[in-house]
């Protein structure tokens, strides 16, 4: 009997934030010296502008957040308008993710190693943490974001002493009013709109968001884009009170790559530097899993959808899909390996994919006239899209790097998807093979037979035969039903609610390993004379189901078994074990086979 379950709504907003400011709160380390070194003593204007902006983005994405509770993101909302859109958004925030990985890993090292080392250093550093990155997603980690919340909470702390040292030690600062003309203003400002990155995510997040969603999601929003404004004027201030002669001891490179990070060693000083530097780096390489686990999720939600050809949907034994996984690390890695050590570039990559995702939700969701908007929200969704698209326009056009790297990211998913939709034409749809659905039928038969009296069993397995024979063994001396669970686990970021993650190759037709183990235990049954109801769900938490069925059944008992596995693995899986037991409702008494 396939079971598919929805996730409970469990984030709340200073989880959210904390997601934010994983990239929020990352972008100043990068954006500062990108605005100190193009365009000097005016830098202040320049990071000033970028906060308003990031105010009125934030701000209209409390708008989209709280009209679309189920996934806001740039490919569940624009699907609303029209799919073609929505997939050449999803591509474009494919190239974002791509680009913050690269970035933020580079960026992370740059922090992390002594300011005299050669950048190049870094660049190779970055490569081998990302294929790091990708090797520990092979097990689907889940519990990688509490790490991150802890370094994040950290670099909070880091953040404000640095700031308020800059406002007690920062004298006078030489702030310039810009003198060029108007045409180069506006390029030097495109260059720092990468610090918008972020807010997508938080989009993207409202499906698993606590209710009510609206009111989560804006104050996560305001709480973290008043620390980032605030602290991005206070610190751009102390950037442009910094002395030359402290700043002509460093090169270009170091001025663009980490400001932060002298800002620190001027005002309070080289140890504080260094600790907080290393802590920084840490929050950039966080930022660089979270991109390649999101494009896991936004290949995966394609391939579900028929967008991107369905081996994106395939899974390895860990529930991550593998085929996505290789392409989510390949690709920053790649473009580091292609682009080398200049910032500058990769920020212009980085600036296309951003201001491309922000544009078509923001434009997607203000002409939406299904969409329930007061006029003062459709014209502020319409009236910020259309200053963050003509950004786009000036940065594909200003930029060839970045436009051409966005047209092959863009060709090459378009293709993708013809090729795909061109081979589901010419294949036939077919049935859900026979012996499956005559499991599911007799699945659902037995559960209809069984009497209300008789005890239930459930017996959550995969594939250790001890368990099944202590499982049937036990219900065969309490005479009981045996209810056998499969979960096959979809290990993703993020998912849109009431959207399936079963797939055309996530299903019991398909898992072969569900089928032997429903067959091994059907045949242990039909010599005990045990009464079987085969249970098969698709979830990104098996311990959610566990207890949901549990809880939904009525049963007597639940029969679990103890992972043999060590604390490392625990670790990047989680405890199964651990969570049902913390939540398990005490009248449910649980028996642990060790």
């Amino acid at each position: 009997m396939p079971v598919f379950t929805e996730r409970p709504r469990e984030l709340r907003w200073y989880h959210a934030a904390g997601m934010l400011f994983g990239d929020w709160g990352t972008s100043r380390l990068y954006v500062m010296g990108l605005a100190f070194v193009m365009s000097l003593h005016a830098s202040f204007w320049y990071v000033a502008a970028i906060c308003v902006l990031m105010a009125v983005v934030g701000f209209s994405y409390t708008i989209i957040c709280a009209h679309f509770p189920d996934g806001g993101g740039v490919y569940s909302a624009a699907k609303h308008r029209s799919r073609s859109l929505a997939v050449v958004g999803a591509l474009l925030l494919i190239v974002d993710y791509i680009v913050t990985a690269a970035l933020s890993a580079y960026e992370g090292f740059r922090y992390i190693l002594p300011n005299d080392v050669d950048p190049g250093y870094a660049m190779y550093a970055a490569v081998l943490s990302i294929v790091a990155i990708g090797v520990i997603n092979v097990f689907g980690p889940r519990r990688a974001g509490f790490l991150a919340l802890v370094v994040a909470l950290a670099s909070v702390v880091f953040y404000l002493i640095i700031g308020g040292f800059c406002l007690a030690k920062s004298g006078h600062a030489v702030i310039e009013r810009p003198h060029e003309s108007f045409g180069l203003q506006w390029n030097h400002f495109v260059n720092v709109i990468l610090a918008l990155s972020g807010v997508e995510a938080i989009a993207n997040m409202t499906g698993i968001m606590g209710e009510p969603v609206a009111k989560n999601a804006r104050k996560a929003i305001f709480v973290v884009l008043l620390e980032v404004v605030t602290l991005n004027l206070v610190i751009a201030y102390a950037m442009n009170a910094l002395p030359d002669s402290f700043l002509a001891g460093e090169s270009f490179v170091d001025k663009q790559d980490h400001m932060v990070k002298l800002v620190a060693t001027y005002y309070v000083g080289p140890r504080f530097a260094a600790v907080s530097a290393f802590f920084f780096g840490l929050l950039l390489v966080s930022a660089a899993n979270t991109a390649i686990s999101d494009m896991i999720s936004i290949q995966y939600l394609m391939g579900r959808d028929k967008e991107l050809p369905d081996a994106l949907t395939s899974l390895n034994s860990f529930g991550v899909p593998w085929l996505a996984l290789i392409g989510a690390t390949a690709a920053p890695a790649a473009v580091l390996l292609v682009i080398g050590a200049h910032m500058e570039v990769l920020a212009g990559m980085y600036a296309i994919g951003v201001v491309g995702a922000i544009t078509i939700n923001l434009l997607a969701c203000g002409s939406n006239l299904k969409l329930t908007l007061a006029k003062w929200e459709r014209g502020t969704l319409l009236a910020v899209g259309g200053v963050v698209g003509c950004i786009g326009v000036t940065v594909a056009v200003d930029k060839p790097a970045a436009r051409n790297f966005a047209l092959i990211v863009l060709a090459t998913g378009l293709l993708a998807r013809y090729a795909a939709q061109r081979a589901r034409m010419r294949v036939p749809a077919v049935a859900p093979a026979a012996a499956v659905a005559e499991l599911s039928g007799a699945a659902a038969l037995m559960h209809e037979r069984i009497p209300p009296s008789m005890p239930r069993v459930l017996a959550p397995l995969r594939g250790n035969p001890k368990l099944f024979q202590f499982a049937v063994g036990y219900a065969k001396d309490k005479k009981a039903a045996l209810f056998v669970l499969f979960v096959r686990e979809v290990a993703l970021a993020f998912k849109e609610r009431g959207g399936p993650l079963a797939t055309s190759r996530v299903t019991l037709a398909h898992d072969k390993e569900a089928q032997k183990v429903f067959a091994d235990v059907r045949k242990l049954c039909e010599e005990a004379g045990v009464p079987l109801v085969p249970l098969y769900a698709v979830h990104d938490s098996p311990a959610e189901v566990i207890l949901d069925h549990a809880a939904t059944l009525g049963v007597d008992a639940l029969l679990m078994g103890v992972s043999k596995r060590g604390a490392l693995w625990k670790t990047l899986r989680g405890d199964v074990l651990q969570e049902v037991i913390n939540y398990l409702p005490q009248s449910i008494p649980l028996l642990i086979h060790a």
